[in-house]
């Protein structure tokens, strides 16, 4: 007798699937699907976002060193007695000075020198009443693209130098 209970408690009556495991990966496996093509995009932006700030950064450097380059080149060759500079500091005209420049990574690279005014630094010796030196002022405006010309720079700095008395 015991041996017939056994077998009937095995044989229980088999229930028919309904296939809710099966829909259940496929809801889990489509949201999974979509988190990836979602980061996948997201890393895309974010990749396009990092290259034109390096671009951007690239534009804005090299017009910068092109305005240093303008201050220096004129530093330079004044006090080594060297060729005449590229834009000429001791001038008070109204004519706009240029200079055009080429770098590897950059192209349209332009500098504008502008004089601005005079003003009078020290006053000269006791003995040479009213001289002194003064200083010019200008602004010198640059600007420049990156080789692609997708990025676009332009800077203005102010620069005092020293000059004969205004």
């Amino acid at each position: 007798m015991n041996i017939n209970k056994i077998s009937y408690v095995n044989k229980l009556p088999v229930q028919k699937q309904q296939g809710f495991v099966l829909v259940l990966a496929i809801v889990l496996l489509t949201v999974l699907t979509l988190i990836g093509v979602s980061s996948m995009n997201s890393a895309s932006i974010e990749l396009k976002a990092a290259s034109n700030a390096q671009q951007h950064q690239i534009a804005f450097n090299t017009v910068q060193s092109l305005i240093e380059y303008s201050i220096s080149d004129a530093v330079a060759k004044t006090t080594s007695g060297g060729a005449s500079p590229l834009l000429d500091y001791q001038t008070n005209s109204a004519t706009t000075q240029t200079l055009d420049y080429t770098l590897d990574n950059a192209v349209d690279l332009q500098a504008s020198l502008d004089y601005v005014d005079c003003i009078n630094g020290a006053p000269g010796s006791s003995l040479e009443g009213g001289r002194g030196f003064g200083y010019n002022l200008y602004s010198i405006t640059a600007t420049g693209f990156n080789t692609k010309k997708t990025a676009f720079s332009e800077q203005v700095q102010g620069v005092r130098h020293v000059a004969a008395s205004c």
